[in-house]
């Protein structure tokens, strides 16, 4: 049951986090409609899986951690850049392994459960 809750808790600041980071980094011309395009692009297939993370079906938590393997590659990718956009990348990739753990374990716990 910790596992749910701690699932819960990091798959939600992964996704607070994401989101703020487009605007905070965003440059002070562009269009606020950009912004929003590049967050909906970027994470409508994260917020596709907050059933997985609200029930704790095996099934779904399966997809939920290949799903966030894509994240990580990508964040792990953001790590190479600079400063500014390293420092929210660090966040976010731990954040992301957190994600796959507590969703690997919630997994993990339910098949012992049968």
């Amino acid at each position: 049951m910790m596992n749910l809750v701690l699932l819960r808790i990091s798959y939600a600041l992964l996704l607070l986090v994401g989101i703020s980071g487009l605007f905070t980094l965003a440059p002070p011309d562009a269009h606020i409609a950009s912004s929003v395009i590049i967050a909906l692009v970027l994470y409508v297939p994260l917020l596709l899986m907050i059933p997985a993370v609200i029930s704790g079906n095996r099934r779904q938590a399966t997809w939920l951690c290949f799903l966030i393997l894509f994240y990580f590659c990508g964040y792990a990718i953001q790590l190479l850049d600079p400063p500014p956009v390293r420092t929210l990348a660090i966040v976010k990739t731990t954040l992301t392994v957190m994600v796959f753990v507590f969703a690997a374990l919630q997994i993990r716990q339910g098949q012992n459960a049968d």
